[in-house]
């Protein structure tokens, strides 16, 4: 059975080839397959090599042009939206990143929400205090109001409390240093929002390499003669079998 698939194989390859070879030199078999015209098969193919060989160059160069324009623009791009970014965050920052849960308390980068509560933490006063059977936080806002959150030591270690109490302290410090700088951080970005739009300088020679290369692509003189050749080698052939190949 190995033998008779192997021989079947080697069949459907020779049916390939000639099949192959009849479509490549058209015009009968005694063009396609004679010694006698090897040498204008030979001539055709060569042609078609150097016309392949030609192009394939050419248009490697626009390709390898275009994908350098199109990395040029994906870093623009991507340093704009950066920039867009840190001025979105700097100008309105939100709530900010979660810092840490607990109980009915979450702790924002910006902002420590209370159950339904959203409380801004730039001068936010924090206390804690302690009993036998709740842990206390007392938060203050800048106008004196306050807003008490107990938790019970059953459901939370005192340590955690205390831990966490200092971690809004830490918090409430480094947002008042940000509401300080505010103005000058929002300045900055604008600025670097403003500089990286009006950076195009890479892209823009990279755009000027692909236009160029595109124009080289269309007047390139080995591509031009290779095509002459070849149109030459396809009509020599059709004079010799009345048949114009590919």
């Amino acid at each position: 059975m190995d033998v008779v698939r192997v021989l079947v194989l080697i069949a459907i390859g020779c049916a390939i080839w000639a099949g192959w070879q009849l479509h490549s030199f058209p015009g009968g078999r005694r063009f396609t397959f004679s010694s006698e015209h090897a040498g204008e098969r030979e001539h055709l193919t060569a042609a078609r090599r150097k016309w392949r060989e030609a192009e394939s160059t050419s248009y490697r160069r626009v390709a390898a042009a275009k994908a350098q324009e199109h990395r040029a623009q994906t870093l623009h791009d991507e340093r704009i939206r950066r920039a867009q970014e840190e001025l979105q965050r700097v100008r309105w920052p939100g709530r900010g990143e979660l810092v840490e849960e607990r109980g009915a308390m979450s702790l924002h980068q910006h902002v420590l929400l209370i159950a339904d509560e959203e409380i801004p933490l730039v001068r936010l006063c924090i206390r804690f205090e302690q009993d036998r059977q709740e842990s206390h936080i007392y938060a203050t806002r800048p106008d004196g109001s306050v807003r008490l959150t107990s938790f019970l030591n059953t459901a939370h270690e005192e340590g955690g409390v205390r831990r966490f109490a200092v971690r809004i302290e830490n918090a409430v410090a480094a947002e008042n240093t940000f509401r300080a700088q505010q103005k000058a951080l929002t300045a900055q970005a604008e600025k670097n929002l403003k500089e990286a739009l009006a950076d195009t300088g890479a892209r823009d020679t990279a755009r000027l390499h692909l236009a160029q290369a595109t124009s080289l692509h269309k007047i390139d003189h080995r591509r031009k003669t290779a095509r002459a050749e070849l149109d030459a080698a396809r009509k020599r052939w059709q004079s010799l079998t009345g048949k114009l190949p590919h």
